[in-house]
């Protein structure tokens, strides 16, 4: 990449200082282009050195800029006037991501890329540039390049060899194994009865098995990696339990615990699988509950008020409120955060003669399953249930030893390859399936990084503003990692350069983060805030998370007394990036959500809230789609839109700079968020 030198903390010239508005914008009115790649930014802007024409947003409404000092006007004029004329975020997101690729946590190109990072950031005279580790991965999962084919005799000659037919878009899981090489083969239903097994029996040998999806279920796209990562565990279970299996086969039953209930956690569609333990025999209520993959402990506070009960579970993500109406076998309620949000719960207790009957089936399911592995194909393929392949990680990752990953392999394609396999094998067309996965575990431990760099305060360098994004991706096959969140990298790593290219010399220092370990739950935030002191907790003004895609940085959530210093932070932007595409200017919008900041708990920002420190993560308004990309292979640079880009990293540094030179730290009351329940399969994978 092409950077214009310079020297970043020498003060500009009188004379750039000294240019009037209406020459700096007759110039860039001779100089406008048309920046975007996929929407031209109009050069059109509102003259913001004027008071009399600047504004704030507040609750959707232009209103006038709160009265309250904040940076000083030549250096945000010189901080819009390099971020909409020379903006380098396109340029730095297409190395990053054409470079590194998508950066799975623990992975050498996550770490190539924070090395690079940090280079950037010291190159700009930025201090204080480092690794900041926060711990370990005890195996280093790479994923190579990874093909997916469907093969086809075209031609009624007996030595024809087959030709590609279609391709395949397709993922397995982060932190499983693949291929040795290329493997093709047939493709096999995988059997429902002992009897199709006996009458295809031999035939699973090196070929690949189609698992039969449940189109018909609540769960989407995202659910899909739940479920294979439950099939990866199981099947290693299979192979490995013999003696249990014999145990089994010989009809002995286990016994159910009578005070055990058996049930669901429905996170988003997708039930979580869920027992609650409530023993309410002697004087004083006891019991416990446990979300698969998520959490388990203690119940408390049990209160029963007819077939109502109540009581807290505390887990590693904090406290939910549970109430459960129970019906005969049968409960249900629902998991409340202190947020709000709702979880639905859905338990019955199962009889002796249920359990059996329970068993027996699983049994055979088992059986069959033990059968078909014994035939060692070469591995399993699923549905996505969308267009979608969603990328998640295999349980127990960072803990896992490489000894410990099994080794059948499972496949999940978009549903309409799936739908192609299947129907393609039902009309009894002779296929072949081919898949060379490179995936590539090494045995660590190997550390784990955030990517840490900041301009210090002149005169009160303890006093800290935080501009961050998480630099970690999935990395499913196809995908480039870039809304997901190669643009909130990028983002932070452009407020930066232009920070320092104007010599920015803020009163509190500026701190930039690149988060890593976000994608498997918050782990590098996590690792930095606890690393901090009460006294360094205290001085953090604020911390911004850019992380939901390549949509513009349109407003702020905050608690009621924030509001006036957000709005005042921000206004310098409003009115300043018109997009030609959408019409209109690209403004911040600050949200008043009463006495706390009202958001969730789904990234960055959320370490920062849970030990009180106001955690911010942007709005991001516009026009791109924000799931079409998340977490799949459709995360390539083509989604990113410079224009939105462009505005985002500009308003990042001109919040900071603001926030930085405001009178005193962002206002904090008491408690300023109030922590909510996240995805219980993010959080296993801790």
């Amino acid at each position: 990449m092409l950077i214009r030198a310079f020297c970043p903390f020498d003060t500009p010239t009188s004379g750039e200082h000294q240019m009037s508005n209406l020459t700096r914008f007759s110039i860039l009115s001779l100089a406008g282009a048309c920046l975007s790649i996929t929407a031209c930014t109009s050069t059109q802007s509102r003259n913001n050195d004027d008071d009399a024409t600047s504004y704030a947003v507040i609750d959707g409404e232009q209103v006038p800029v709160p009265n309250i000092p904040m940076g000083d006007r030549e250096t945000i004029d010189a901080i819009i006037n390099e971020g909409k004329n020379n903006s380098q975020v396109m340029a730095t997101i297409t190395e990053m991501c054409t470079t590194f690729g998508p950066r799975l946590t623990g992975s050498t190109s996550l770490e190539q890329s924070q090395r690079w990072a940090r280079d950037l950031f010291e190159s700009w005279g930025l201090q204080n540039a480092h690794l900041d580790q926060w711990g370990e991965v005890e195996t280093r999962f790479d994923r190579g390049p990874s093909t997916g084919k469907v093969l086809m005799k075209n031609s009624r000659r007996r030595n024809a060899e087959p030709s590609v037919v279609r391709e395949m878009e397709f993922t397995t899981l982060a932190w499983s194994k693949g291929t040795d090489g290329p493997e093709s083969g047939p493709v096999m239903f995988l059997p429902k009865t002992l009897d199709e097994y006996e009458q295809n029996k031999g035939k699973y040998s090196n070929a690949w098995v189609l698992i039969e999806p449940n189109y018909a279920g609540r769960g989407g796209v995202r659910s899909t990696g739940f479920l294979m990562r439950e099939r990866m565990d199981e099947r290693a279970k299979i192979r490995a339990e013999h003696e249990k299996n014999k145990q089994m086969a010989n009809g002995q039953a286990e016994q159910v615990d009578p005070y055990a209930w058996e049930g669901t956690f429905d996170y988003n569609g997708t039930p979580v699988p869920a027992t609650l333990t409530l023993n309410e025999d002697g004087d004083t209520p006891v019991g416990s509950m446990e979300i698969r993959n998520f959490s388990e402990g203690p119940i408390k506070d049990i209160k029963r008020d007819g077939d109502t009960l109540t009581f807290s579970w505390t887990h590693e993500m904090g406290t939910s409120n549970i109430e459960l109406t129970f019906d005969g076998d049968t409960a249900k309620g629902v998991s409340r955060a202190a947020s709000g949000n709702e979880f639905a719960l859905d338990f019955s207790r199962s009889s002796q003669a249920q359990a059996d009957a329970e068993q027996s089936a699983e049994d055979t399911d088992r059986l069959i399953m033990a059968l078909v592995l014994d035939e060692n194909p070469h591995g399993f393929v699923s549905s996505s249930k969308d267009e979608r392949v969603w990328t998640t990680s295999s349980n127990n990752w960072r803990e896992r030893k490489l000894s410990d990953y099994p080794e059948d392999v499972e496949v999940n394609v978009r549903q309409s390859d799936y739908d192609y396999l299947a129907s393609r094998t039902m009309e009894g067309v002779d296929l072949t399936v081919e898949f060379d996965l490179q995936n590539n575990l090494a045995a660590g431990p190997f550390p784990v990084y955030n990517v840490i760099a900041e301009i210090p305060g002149t005169e009160k360098p303890e006093e800290v503003i935080i501009i961050s994004g998480h630099m970690d991706s999935w990395n499913g096959p196809g995908s480039m990692g870039t809304t997901d969140n190669g643009t909130g990298t990028s983002v932070t790593i452009e407020a930066a350069r232009i920070l320092a290219a104007v010599g920015a010399k803020p009163k509190r220092t500026i701190r930039f983060a690149l988060w890593g370990g976000e994608e498997q739950g918050l782990l590098g935030s996590k690792g930095y805030i606890e690393s901090l002191s009460d006294e360094e907790k205290a001085r953090i003004s604020a911390a911004f998370v850019d992380d939901g895609g390549t949509n513009y940085e349109g407003g702020l959530p905050a608690a009621d007394f924030m509001v006036d210093y957000l709005a005042a932070a921000t206004a310098p932007i409003n009115g300043v990036f018109f997009s030609e595409t959408d019409g209109k200017y690209l403004d911040v919008n600050i949200r008043p959500t009463g006495d706390k900041i009202q958001t969730h708990g789904g990234s960055d920002h959320a370490a920062f809230n849970r030990v009180g420190v106001p955690g911010f993560f942007w709005d991001e308004v516009g026009r791109a789609e924000y799931g079409y990309g998340w977490h799949t292979q459709n995360d390539t640079l083509d989604l990113a839109i410079e224009e939105y880009l462009m505005q985002s990293a500009t308003n990042a540094a001109i919040t900071a700079y603001n926030l930085a030179n405001a009178p005193d730290l962002l206002p904090r009351e008491g408690e300023t968020f109030e922590a909510e329940e996240s995805e219980p399969t993010a959080s296993a994978d801790q």
